[in-house]
């Protein structure tokens, strides 16, 4: 909090801020104990831990049942107070599953995604997490679009915690696996100021529409597929192959390309009896450059840290309280390029800048 407060006292050095003034000093909590003694702005250097809150339509009358992840300074995850600071309002990422694999249900599928909510909950996003029924989404008229917005609207303008959470468009991304990630892509033509966009494993060639959907997304986006694998479905969702489609997209990209299977996103115990690829890591390095990526083209306001464009997690100097939140935070990565069995190709176009690294053998 002491943070907000010395943005407070740099504006009152201004001239003619005063009703600047009051407006941030509205934005502090009520209570200052809701910012749990916590004097920084957490992001992805410096994290906090992560709180859920799990919502259905039958008891918090929201439009589906959903989860929403959020930063916090409290030990525990279920109903954990959420983390309120000055000038602070938590950008939103909306997180889309696709269909389960094999031998998982449907029901509360979208609770077995908590890698990636937690990691970007604990660097400063709320992320809203809907069970939807992820069907093929064809065509820019489809339903699903429009549920996914009741999502971000109720949490935005319904949820106890609204207050603290950003309701602009341009504060918003969008993270999809597979039918989810083809759903996505839809909801962010559909909403051309949303910052960011994450495709994981999303088979754009079942669409009857794929140029126009990749070229509509607009905002820098990061696609990953598995290559290599056993399961058939991998010639969808590969966007190099004979055509090179990702080359030729217009917007800032990144591609990471993987060696193995279409659910390696999720735990080993999530997959059901669905193909495993050969490293179990997987899922925490993706999670990990995931949120690298959406660090640096949808920062958390005030947050200090800077990823470059190779998304090496950076090396930061932390305080003994900020260590100690940090506890294993963005260890994914260096697990999976030690690991036997783990390679991934990750390259990038950012508008002039581009380049490559690989993570493993």
């Amino acid at each position: 909090m002491l943070a907000g407060f010395g943005a407070l006292a740099a504006l009152a050095l201004l001239p003619g801020c005063k009703e600047a003034i009051e407006a941030a000093a509205d934005s502090c909590p009520e209570d200052p104990a809701e910012s749990g003694g916590v004097t920084w702005n957490p992001d992805i250097g410096r994290p906090m831990f992560w709180g859920v809150h799990d919502l259905t339509s039958a008891v918090h009358g929201t439009p589906r049942d959903l989860r929403v992840y959020y930063p916090t300074y409290g030990g525990a995850t279920a109903g954990a107070p959420m983390l309120k600071l000055c000038l602070t309002r938590w950008p939103v990422v909306l997180l889309l599953h696709g269909q389960p694999p094999k031998g998982v249900s449907l029901t509360r599928y979208h609770v077995r995604w908590e890698r990636f909510a937690a990691v970007l909950a604990r660097c400063g996003y709320a992320v809203v997490v809907p069970s939807h029924p992820a069907q093929l989404s064809q065509g820019g008229d489809d339903p699903a679009i429009t549920a996914a917005a009741a999502d971000l609207a109720w949490v935005r303008t319904q949820w106890e915690h609204r207050r603290w959470i950003d309701d602009r468009a341009v504060s918003t991304a969008v993270i999809g696996h597979s039918y989810g990630g083809l759903l996505g892509a839809r909801v962010m033509a559909a909403n051309p100021d949303f910052a960011a966009f994450v495709s994981l494993g999303a088979p754009y060639a079942e669409l009857n529409d794929r140029a126009t959907v990749l070229t509509g997304i607009g905002a820098p986006t990061f696609f990953a597929w598995a290559v290599g694998g056993s399961g058939g479905g991998q010639i969808f969702e590969d966007l190099d192959g004979t055509t090179k489609i990702w080359d030729g997209l217009p917007q800032p990209r990144y591609a990471a390309v993987y060696q193995g299977e279409h659910f390696d996103y999720l735990r080993p115990q999530d997959v059901g009896t669905d193909l495993r690829g050969p490293c179990p890591q997987l899922g925490g390095a993706m999670a990990d450059l995931v949120a690298l990526f959406l660090s640096t083209h949808l920062p958390v306001p005030l947050g200090r840290t800077r990823v470059g464009a190779d998304l090496m997690p950076p090396q930061v100097d932390l305080t003994p309280q900020q260590e100690f939140f940090a506890g294993a935070h963005l260890q994914g990565v260096a697990q999976f390029a030690a690991a036997p069995g783990c390679r991934l190709d990750l390259r990038w176009k950012l508008d002039a800048v581009t380049g490559s690294r690989r993570l493993g053998p």
